[in-house]
């Protein structure tokens, strides 16, 4: 039985990643061999913005698994307090583990857009959950989706002696993708029974775990940083327009078939007037974002070759097939078939 539950909020279509963050990952490519001038060509490839977007990051990640099957486990047995800026210091100065995580739910998005957090609390057992943004990551048992989720969590237990001075200790590991050849490496690292096939990515602890006390915990400095940190939480969600809004969220209703404009405005909680009307002061309409996240998500199911065409079409809400080609060739200038073709003989 669950007592508390705590979760981020939905992640923005433009997402970002912290330099710091960044950086993890970029040391723990170059070490695995991907070279720096391929690092730049990822860089430069994205839109001129003084931050980094989650899809460059990405776009490391996948040339990281390239080179390395276990490349996830790499990147997050590398994190230091300095990978996490704000955050890193606002945990360093908690008084229990429960409040470290809690802080880690609340203000995860200070340090990345690349999935969101929620914590179940229960009375024996609690459960922190980690799922990928699924505008970048749709496909939650692919490969990459298993190794971003790898690198959260080993994230969290490399971190973990800094606040303890020990691992936290794991009851319990679950990932939604399959079991991966070298699981060995993955028992090893987290020395506990990893599930794999499961409807979440969990980390399941003991509850008495998490009242477990941080060594340097300080009020003063806990108030301080978190005031600091919550108000560069204001002023990020400030930015998040109802585009933003939208398109984070169409992916899962997409999967779910609920996509509709009555549904959607359902679940924004106003009329679909009040939705069109805020669409046109954005200069768009509910047509025109729905049809580039169905573009978006079609064209990265299409360059993973064990998703079939009409499975495709589903997620990305169409029932006939016929129907998904005659878009995509709207959208695209290429059949679905073409466009899967091209990529294929690009990357061989």
């Amino acid at each position: 039985m669950t007592a508390s539950c705590y979760s981020t909020t939905a992640t923005p279509y433009h997402g970002e990643v912290a330099q710091s963050y960044w950086q993890t990952l970029v040391r723990s490519a170059e070490r695995k061999g991907v070279e720096r001038e391929q690092i730049n060509r990822i860089l430069n490839s994205g839109e001129s913005s003084p931050s980094i977007m989650v899809e460059q990051y990405i776009n490391v990640m996948k040339a990281g698994i390239t080179n390395c099957d276990d490349f996830g486990l790499e990147v997050g047995q590398s994190v230091t307090p300095g990978s996490y800026p704000v955050l890193g210091m606002t945990l360093l100065s908690c008084q229990s583990l429960r409040q470290v995580l809690e802080q880690v739910v609340r203000y995860e998005s200070l340090n990345h857009d690349l999935g969101t957090s929620r914590l179940d609390i229960g009375v024996t057992e609690s459960a922190y959950h980690w799922t990928p943004n699924p505008l970048y990551v749709p496909d939650p048992t692919s490969n990459l989706s298993f190794n971003l989720i790898v690198s959260v969590f080993a994230g969290i237990r490399t971190f973990s002696p800094w606040l303890i001075n020990q691992s936290i200790p794991i009851k319990k590991l679950c990932f939604m993708a399959p079991e991966p050849k070298n699981a060995s490496l993955y028992t090893s690292f987290f020395d506990t029974d990893i599930q794999y096939n499961q409807p979440v990515n969990a980390v399941v602890v003991e509850s008495s775990v998490l009242a477990w006390p941080v060594l340097n915990g300080d009020v003063a400095s806990f108030d301080a940083l978190t005031s600091h940190a919550e108000s560069l939480l204001n002023a990020r969600d400030s930015q998040r327009d109802l585009v933003w809004q939208l398109k984070s969220s169409l992916p899962e209703a997409l999967r779910r078939q609920t996509y509709r404009i009555e549904e959607v405005a359902g679940q924004l909680n106003m009329s679909v007037r009040t939705l069109q009307r805020k669409l046109k002061e954005s200069g768009c309409n509910y047509q025109q974002l729905l049809d580039d996240v169905r573009r978006q998500l079609a064209e990265f199911y299409l360059t993973e070759a064990t998703v079939s065409m009409s499975e495709i079409a589903f997620l990305v809400g169409y029932q006939e097939q016929s129907s998904f080609n005659h878009a995509f060739k709207s959208w695209t200038g290429l059949s679905p078939t073409a466009f899967r073709d091209r990529h294929r003989s690009s990357t061989l």
